[in-house]
């Protein structure tokens, strides 16, 4: 990080740096940038009135530098602060960011994860992150050779969801529900919604009232008095509903295939062995998939997908095939390219996986999954120079990465 010369700065800098007058701002977290007494210094400098402690006045949260991405921040605030963040009266950024605005370092591409990094720090299954990044529930920043990139608020978001489907909410209904009320809420972050899981239901905090399907009002002991929805009133509802009726919601998704094939649309079926992944079904998940590729013909996703599901079953050979499979058919994916690597590598085929990664690097050298699987697989090859090479890249790419204190570990070995 590049810092300018406060000393020679122009007034263009000095502009930047106008909006932060009389803001009242607290930090989370170890900075990286300065130390502590040293963002004090500046930000009061600049006008700024900078609190000791996150209370309820606070203005902006600056998530410091070196606090790990996958730290569910709300979690540690208090409910008036975590309510002025929903309101909008207060706001989370993170540190670089706050440096960028206000001039004091060069701009450079802001902090970008892979699925798979944001799993490591989530610690859940990639292949939920993939499927809500399918679903409209979580946004990349940018997407290269098929592969999403998710920035710092994606990661939060994501966490925000983890949390809610823990607690008995399914991605199903949490993007239904988004999607019938996203007039009211397309602007606001996961972060901003103050849902409350009930059950399978999801029930939405707003103005004082707890609010479930169609409208009704539910106790809210959380809340001090509890308060009647008016008529005049538009909540934004948030209700799980079944994908299948009743019956199919008792036994989780539907299984048998339907008579009637042709009427069916590829999505539709997609979405059935997409839930049937979900509930762990895998055996009917793979027939489903099986059959979108025996009647719409090959496709590169579906081939990802189907070999993603045989891998979590255990027939590592026949994912190995399908991962070859979509390969073929789309030379750019990557994630097929990496993931491919990484079961060659399981199997012991490592001067394959080698060559799956540098071929994907090839692609992409900005890939950071790539280095680093690359330069594990370098060093069981005792080809210690050239992974230092991939290990010291990794770091450059993606410094907060939760693979990045292995990185350093293997450099100073």
């Amino acid at each position: 990080m590049t810092l300018f010369n406060q000393q020679g700065k122009s007034n263009v800098v000095a502009e930047s740096q106008a909006w932060i007058e009389g803001q009242r701002i607290a930090f989370f977290g170890k900075l990286g940038a300065f130390s502590k007494k040293e963002a004090l210094q500046i930000l009061r400098e600049m006008g700024a009135d900078v609190l000791e402690r996150i209370g309820s006045d606070v203005d902006w949260i600056v998530v410091g530098a070196d606090e790990l991405p996958g730290e569910d921040i709300s979690e540690c605030l208090t409910d008036a602060v975590r309510r002025r963040l929903r309101e909008g009266s207060a706001h989370l950024i993170h540190e670089h960011e706050l440096w960028q605005r206000l001039g004091l370092v060069e701009q450079s591409p802001k902090q970008l994860y892979t699925p798979a990094m944001m799993a490591g720090l989530l610690k859940t299954p990639v292949r939920n992150i993939r499927r809500w990044h399918r679903m409209g529930l979580l946004t990349s920043f940018k997407v290269a050779h098929r592969l999403p990139y998710f920035d710092f608020e994606q990661v939060q978001n994501a966490r925000q969801l983890a949390n809610w489907i823990a607690k008995g909410a399914r991605p199903v209904d949490i993007a239904k529900q988004l999607a019938n009320f996203k007039p009211w809420v397309e602007k606001k972050s996961l972060l901003d919604l103050d849902l409350v899981v009930d059950g399978r239901r999801l029930l939405l905090r707003q103005g004082g009232k707890l609010l479930g399907a169609n409208g009704q009002l539910h106790l809210d002991f959380d809340q001090d008095e509890t308060v009647a929805a008016s008529d005049d009133s538009l909540p934004i509802v948030f209700a799980a509903q079944p994908a299948y009726g009743r019956d199919e919601e008792e036994q989780g998704v539907r299984r048998d295939v339907p008579g009637d094939l042709e009427n069916w649309k590829r999505d539709d079926l997609l979405k059935i062995a997409e839930e049937l992944e979900d509930a762990g079904q895998f055996e009917d998940a793979i027939e489903w998939y099986r059959i979108i590729l025996a009647r719409y013909g090959l496709n590169a996703e579906v081939c990802f997908q189907l070999a993603e599901v045989l891998y979590r079953l255990g027939d590592v050979t026949a994912a190995r095939e399908r991962y070859y499979n979509a390969i073929e058919l789309e030379e750019d994916f990557l994630e097929a390219r990496v993931n491919l690597g990484c079961v060659l590598a399981e199997t012991g085929a490592i001067p394959l996986a080698i060559a799956a990664f540098q071929g994907a690097l090839v692609k992409d050298d900005g890939y950071p999954d790539v280095h680093y699987h690359l330069a594990r697989c370098l060093d069981e090859e005792e080809q210690t120079e050239l992974a230092a090479r991939h290990w010291l890249r990794f770091l450059q790419l993606a410094p907060q990465s939760p693979w990045a204190e292995e990185a350093i570990e293997r450099l100073g070995r």
